[in-house]
Formats: C-alpha cells, sequence, structure tokens
C-alpha cells in the first residue's frame, strides 16, 4: 500500500536513507527515561543551536523524554524514501504530498477535528473525515517579502498593491540601481516557487477558491486568476526584472542580498522575514512582509494564511505518548511561531510584528475552508492527475519562467492553453474513477 502511495524505489535509495538515519529507533533506558526522535526539515536551527535550546526547556517540564532531533536538507525527497519503512521517526513534520486518504496508514489520529478545532487554528489540510493527524507549527501568510528601503530608495514610499504599479515599480528600481534585482525568483530552489501558487486565494478573495477549482474545467483562462497570478510572473521575467541567470539562482545567498538593499522583494512565506531580519541588525528595519499586489473583486485586499509543516506521529512509534506530549509543548508553549515569523496555532494568540504591520494597513488575513465532506482529496486528486502540481513542485512555473526569458519557443497564452486541457482531463479521469 505505501509504496503504491509514495512510488517505488529503488532497493539502493531505501537502504543507505535508512543507513544514513542511523539512531532512528525509539528507545526506553534502564532510569526509566524516554528517546524519541523528531524529524524536521529545519536545518538552520540545528546549525544555530536552536533546537538545543528548545530541548532544554522541554526538558525542564519532561526530564524523562529524551529527544534526538535530526534535520533533513531535502526534507520532503527524503521522507518519502524513509516513509516506505517503519523508521520515519516517532514525531515528523508531515510532508504536503500525502493525500487526505491515506492519513492513517502513516499517522496516528490525534483526536477529532471539531474537538480541536475549538482551541487551533490550521487544521483543514491534515484531517480527514473529522479526524486530525497533525497540527500546524505554525500559521503562515503568503505574500510579498520586501526590502522597503530599495523600493523608498527608488521613489515608492507604498508598496503597490496593483500588478500594473507592481511592474511600473520594479522598472523604476532597475533604473535606479542597475546592480539590485528588483524581484528574486530563486528559480533554482524550485520549492519557493510553489508561494506563486498559495496566494490564489486571497487574490480572489474567496476562502472556497481552491474547492472551486475542482469544478472548474478552464481555470486558467485569461481574467481568471491563476492566469492572472501566473501572468505577473511570465511578465516580470520578460521584462528582465528578476536575477540575470534563474538557472543559478541562490536559496541561502539571496536572504543575504535581500537583507544587503541588493534584492527588492520575493514571493514566500511570513516566516521567512526572520530569516532575513536576522542577518543583519542594522537593515532588520527595512525588511516588511505586504500583500501579493492585486486587489480582490471587492476591492480588497487578503493575504491567505495556512498552516506551515504539521506535526504527526509516526503510527508505529512505541513511544506516542511522550511524542504527544513533545507535540503538545511545542504548539502550546513554545515560542516556534513567534521565532519563526509565522502566526501562532493557538487562537487568540497575538500576531507577529510582519503581520501585524499589514493587518494595519487594511490587509485581510483568510483562512481557506476546508473541503466538503466526502471531498476532501478530490482538488490534490485533479492535481496529481494533471501533473501539475499547483502547491506542491515547480516545473511548470520554471516552465512559465523558461517562455518569458526565451529559453523556450512556447508562449504565455499556449502554456495556458495546456495547463486548461490538462485540468479538464484530469477533473474527468478522476471523476471515473
Amino acid at each position: 500500500m505505501k509504496k503504491k502511495i509514495l512510488g517505488m524505489i529503488g532497493l539502493f535509495a531505501l537502504t543507505g536513507a535508512l543507513a544514513a538515519c542511523g539512531k532512528g529507533n525509539s528507545s526506553n533506558s534502564s532510569d526509566g527515561t524516554e528517546t524519541i526522535t523528531f524529524i524536521n526539515h529545519k536545518t538552520d536551527w540545528e546549525t544555530n543551536g536552536k533546537w538545543d535550546e528548545y530541548m532544554k526547556e522541554f526538558n525542564k517540564k519532561y526530564p524523562k523524554i529524551k529527544v534526538e532531533i535530526q534535520t533533513i536538507t531535502d526534507y520532503a525527497g527524503q521522507m518519502k524514501t524513509r516513509m516506505n519503512s517503519k523508521e520515519y521517526g516517532d514525531v515528523l513534520m508531515i510532508p504536503g504530498d500525502i493525500k487526505p486518504n491515506d492519513y492513517a496508514n502513516f499517522f496516528e489520529p490525534l483526536g477529532k477535528k471539531a474537538e480541536l478545532s475549538e482551541k487551533y487554528l490550521g487544521l483543514n489540510d491534515r484531517s480527514y473525515e473529522g479526524v486530525q493527524y497533525g497540527i500546524p507549527s505554525q500559521l503562515n501568510a503568503t505574500g510579498m517579502l520586501v526590502n522597503m528601503k530599495v523600493f523608498k530608495d527608488a521613489g515608492i514610499d507604498t508598496f503597490p498593491k496593483t500588478a500594473e504599479d507592481f511592474i511600473a515599480a520594479l522598472k523604476k528600481i532597475k533604473e535606479k540601481n542597475k546592480d539590485t534585482i528588483p524581484l528574486y525568483t530563486n528559480y533554482a530552489a524550485g520549492w519557493t516557487l510553489s508561494n506563486w501558487d498559495f496566494v490564489r486565494s486571497g487574490v480572489a478573495g474567496d476562502p472556497d477558491f481552491t474547492n472551486e477549482l475542482t469544478t472548474d474545467k478552464a481555470p486558467f483562462s485569461d481574467g481568471k486568476v491563476m492566469n492572472s497570478i501566473y501572468k505577473l510572473l511570465y511578465d516580470v521575467s520578460k521584462d528582465g526584472l528578476i536575477e540575470a541567470d534563474p538557472t543559478t539562482s541562490d536559496w541561502e545567498q539571496s536572504k543575504v542580498d535581500m537583507a544587503n538593499g541588493k534584492i527588492g522583494v520575493m514571493v514566500l512565506g511570513s516566516w521567512a522575514v526572520p530569516q532575513v531580519q536576522e542577518i543583519s541588525e542594522k537593515t532588520s528595519d527595512d525588511i516588511t512582509f505586504q500583500a501579493f499586489p492585486m486587489t480582490a473583486p471587492d476591492g480588497k485586499q487578503y493575504m491567505t494564511v495556512a498552516g506551515d509543516y504539521n506535526y504527526g506521529i509516526n503510527i508505529n512509534s512505541k513511544h506516542k505518548k511522550a511524542a504527544r506530549k513533545l507535540i503538545d509543548w511545542l504548539v502550546n508553549e513554545s515560542d516556534y511561531a513567534k521565532d519563526n515569523g509565522g502566526l501562532p496555532t493557538v487562537k487568540g494568540a497575538e500576531y507577529p510584528t510582519a503581520l501585524q504591520a499589514s493587518k494595519d494597513s487594511g490587509v485581510e488575513l483568510m483562512e481557506e475552508n476546508p473541503a466538503p465532506e466526502g471531498k476532501e482529496s478530490l482538488f490534490s486528486d485533479i492535481n496529481d492527475q494533471s501533473q501539475l502540481g499547483i502547491g506542491s513542485t515547480d516545473n511548470e512555473k520554471r516552465r512559465i519562467i523558461d517562455a518569458a526569458i526565451g529559453n523556450s519557443k512556447e508562449s504565455f497564452d499556449t502554456i495556458m492553453n495546456d495547463f486548461n486541457k490538462r485540468w479538464s482531463d484530469a477533473m474527468k479521469v478522476v471523476s471515473e474513477k
């Protein structure tokens, strides 16, 4: 069953991954101390010692639970390999491409969604048939990570609210300082491009937008939300307002360059704000977070807020109670969300400064509505069948950039027509299953 879900992986790759994990098994010691493994993607916290600080605090409350931290750079890819076995830790960040109807094969139920939703936000993504399998580590808004000094130096005091004004602003930045990259795509990193998809419900001003995509046979047609978002990506690329050679972009260096005023804006989640601010104390106040430069039909601006990686418990764990204590501590008592520029999962918690500024300027935060009962996996089924990778893969966004900068002979309209056909074909296949 799992091999069907996650894809066939060669024996060599699986053996190598498990060997590399080494101490993946949880254990008990003679004094009653339990050792559990927590696998996550926060490699920066491994290098800066943040996880060590957190676990010291956790052990003040739970001295008999030892947590072994394992961080993975290519998290999604390597976890696919590990999840073909039972050895994928005790607590883990749930990979984004697991289908809802498969949650029970991999993760321990954490409770009923209706009960947990009284206390927590963002539970839609990791629930199925009323059962919750994950709790968000934090909620992120998706929009524009901005060095506002770059804009002000070009004579732009207010961040643009429309695509036309945004492109005009980027052109002014380029004219003002040719060494500054107006918009950095992070093409080579790939995963960064998925953020262009995550703004869709905010641009639509509709919390049901993703659900409505499952009934729209041509959602990429001219004038529709997905077309408008992708057209902006195409236009800024075609106008030379991005890095000179996107194929050689560098994610880690981009954060340094933005802190130092060499990049104007990147499309990312609010979690990126503290990562850039901490690079330079002198320029930290220049880094802000703004709404995607498009207004909804009602004339307002919205920022979509959604759960980041969810904490989950391996269904095969022998220490599920200890694992749950770690999750509850991280969500309810730690400063994880605050330290990562996100919105806390617990209802009623304070907004981070980056999001508070947007809220004060009139931008409204929007959480998507859950899919109707019985259709929890419909969007992901159609998305997978179409292979468009909305919100999960980078290939089609790279295709748009390649067409714009002349690396292919495709036109934007040709690509959108192809997207429409693949989407409608996928809808038909899924409906016949």
